[in-house]
C-alpha cells in the first residue's frame, strides 16, 4: 500500500502533517506517528513495515504498532488517500 500521488498534497507543520485531497477537499491531519507512517507511504510498504517503524521510532510495543499502523491505513483508506493496488 502507498500513498496517492494523483491529486493529494501535503503540509508538514510542527511535526504533523495536514493532507489533502484536492479533488474532494477531504484531509487529514496527522500526529507525529502519523507523519512518520505517510512519509514512509510515499513508497509501497506493507503492514508489518509501518509496525516495525512505529516500534524503532517510539520504542512502543509491537502489537500496539500494529493496531496504531493499521488504524492510520483504515484512515487514509475511508479517505480514499491510498493508492488502487494493481
Amino acid at each position: 500500500m502507498k500513498l496517492r500521488s494523483e491529486g493529494v498534497t501535503w503540509q508538514e507543520i510542527d511535526g504533523e502533517l495536514v493532507i489533502l485531497d484536492l479533488k474532494t477537499s477531504a484531509y487529514l491531519t496527522t500526529n507525529a506517528a502519523g507523519t512518520t507512517l505517510a512519509k514512509l507511504l510515499t513508497e509501497e510498504r506493507s503492514l508489518d513495515e509501518l509496525a516495525d517503524a512505529l516500534v524503532d521510532a517510539f520504542d512502543i510495543d509491537r502489537p500496539q504498532a500494529l493496531a496504531d499502523a493499521d488504524a492510520f491505513v483504515e484512515q487514509l483508506s475511508a479517505k480514499s488517500l491510498l493508492a488502487p493496488i494493481d
